[in-house]
């Protein structure tokens, strides 16, 4: 396989923009590219698809566009398909895998022996198709079998005497028309061979010759090896899938769909080409259906089979699912494929790892546009990609930038109202902390102060100060019990004058008669002092004017 390839999960396989075809891994031409050879097109999952034209990949005739990438066989009535486009004619559509009509809707048993064989007129108009599809080898019609059959089992019996008629005769075509890729003629099969035959792993001499007796082989390294897109069965070099070859039996694979044909390998129309080129898969029906491989997603547009269970058909991340048109359609503008940045239309976009454009970092996705983040240049509010947004300088110097507007604050591309109030609703603490301060926290949707180390007062959440312990403000010193009889007095929390500290019980206590000294507290002997003065005071004013 050599260049292109690469060992995943132990197994030697294709890197990406790289497919296996005649024996190695090869980067192949999309559509309308340059190309020398067929070989050279990227065929996606039929190597009969496309060919090189006028020296560039185009599809093959009795194929179409199906997609940028992508050539499907036309089918017409009665032949099997996946998607109505695949189906060429009036009214026709594509229902159970079959084209049929769309009118037809619910059939009886006769309805459905009739369809199954065709009446003459239809069979030659099928025929007249398959003229130019079919590289001018028109299927031969049976003028003999038209009109004689007769309902239920008799018709159904016709055909697949017709059937198994065209089988043989497509089995038996010389392949005169057939490209020849080998170096040496065809003769008779290993199996009818004496022990003078050379084999694959021979020993030979003549270097980059075929070794006598071995059809498709080349003689390297003094070995017998098979040529490129033909693999060793034993002895013999056995073909690939989509290789021309002179006999049925040289090639690698006749099962599951697989047949010889037109002198070439190929899978039956309905089948795809397995990425080893050996064998044949079957089509997947839709989006999101089981599948083993990118090339079955394939008639749905831009869709591919997952690497991770499950592994169904999925829609690259630059499409979407257009049901009309039965197929993953490219996005335009926002997340559309892109190789490059410059591939990106849409203002403020990059090409991501995925090729899907993205918008640039600090902008964001917005009503179509890529709109910019806090603190992004902008020219009116609409620029900005959030609400509650505002567009100022802070001089005529400076470019205006996104912000939010007063009252809120910026967080995850969204402004949320500041609190206004103790226990007003919040989703963040951000929200809380320009009123409570910044130990407040959004709790249960509200603005508050987490109690189990902080508490509220004077407006702000403090952290809880027992008696004794330093301080610097008055409302970080609390007790359980009447809080406002203490206070932050010589950088400790201690109780106000005339209260006792209960330490152990974190309270302030007022004494019962005297304080603990057991002697009048000054603040008592003034008022006691006071008091007697007034009443002296008062005591003599009286007797002064009584006897005056």
């Amino acid at each position: 396989m050599l260049t292109g390839a690469k060992c995943e999960n132990q197994v030697c396989t294709c890197d990406t923009g790289f497919t296996y075809v005649r024996g190695r891994c090869r980067q192949l031409a999309n559509l309308d590219q340059p190309c020398n050879e067929d070989i050279d097109c990227f065929f996606s999952y039929n190597r009969e698809a496309v060919e090189c034209r006028d020296g560039k990949c185009q599809c093959a005739p009795g194929f179409y566009l199906r997609s940028t990438n992508v050539c499907r066989r036309e089918v017409t009535l009665g032949e099997h398909c996946l998607v109505n486009e695949d189906c060429v004619g009036e009214d026709l559509e594509c229902k159970d895998e079959s084209c049929a009509k769309k009118e037809a809707q619910t059939k009886t048993y006769r309805d459905i022996g009739v369809q199954a064989k065709p009446s003459c007129e239809e069979k030659k108009a099928q025929a007249d198709v398959r003229v130019t599809r079919d590289q001018q080898q028109q299927t031969s019609i049976s003028s003999s079998n038209c009109g004689t059959a007769t309902e239920g089992g008799d018709i159904n019996s016709g055909v697949q005497k017709e059937a198994q008629e065209e089988k043989r005769k497509e089995s038996n075509s010389s392949g005169a028309t057939a490209k020849r890729v080998r170096l040496q003629s065809s003769v008779d099969d290993a199996s009818t061979k004496d022990d003078s035959t050379p084999g694959y792993g021979d020993t030979c001499r003549d270097e980059t010759e075929p070794c006598t007796g071995l059809p498709y082989s080349v003689c390297r390294m003094g070995q017998c090896l098979c040529q490129e897109g033909f693999y060793p069965v034993g002895k013999v070099c056995k073909a690939e899938m989509g290789e021309h070859v002179d006999r049925e039996e040289d090639c690698g694979s006749l099962t599951n769909g697989a047949k010889f044909a037109n002198g070439r390998c190929v899978c039956d129309n309905h089948m795809f080409y397995n990425y080893n080129m050996r064998t044949c898969l079957k089509g997947v029906r839709g989006i999101n259906t089981s599948c083993t491989q990118n090339s079955q997603c394939s008639p749905y547009g831009a869709a591919y089979c997952p690497l991770e269970t499950p592994k169904r058909c999925t829609c690259y991340p630059y499409a979407e699912y257009d049901s009309s048109r039965q197929m993953c359609v490219g996005k335009k503008g926002f997340e559309e494929y892109c190789e490059k940045d410059e591939d990106c239309t849409l203002s403020n976009t990059r090409c991501s790892e995925a090729h899907t454009c993205v918008c640039r970092p600090n902008f964001f996705y917005v009503n179509e546009r890529c709109k910019a983040a806090q603190g992004g240049t902008c020219e009116t509010v609409d620029d900005c990609g959030f609400e509650k947004a505002s567009c100022e300088s802070e001089d005529e110097q400076q470019p205006k930038k996104c912000d939010c507007m007063k009252g809120y604050l910026y967080r995850d591309n969204t402004c949320l109202k500041e609190a206004e109030a103790y226990e007003e609703e919040c989703t963040v603490n951000e929200q809380c902390q320009p009123l409570l301060g910044n130990l407040s926290k959004c709790m249960d949707e509200k603005c508050k102060c987490d109690e189990s180390d902080t508490h509220f007062k004077d407006g702000k959440c403090h952290p809880k100060k027992a008696l004794e312990e330093r301080c610097q403000l008055a409302s970080e010193c609390f007790v359980e019990d009447q809080a406002d009889n203490v206070e932050c007095r010589n950088s400790s929390c201690q109780c106000k004058f005339d209260y006792s500290p209960d330490v152990e019980q974190q309270r302030c206590v007022r004494p019962s008669g005297k304080s603990s000294s057991d002697r009048p507290s000054a603040l008592k002997v003034i008022t006691l002092l006071l008091t007697s003065a007034a009443i002296l005071i008062t005591g003599s004013a009286l007797r002064d004017a009584y006897y005056a």
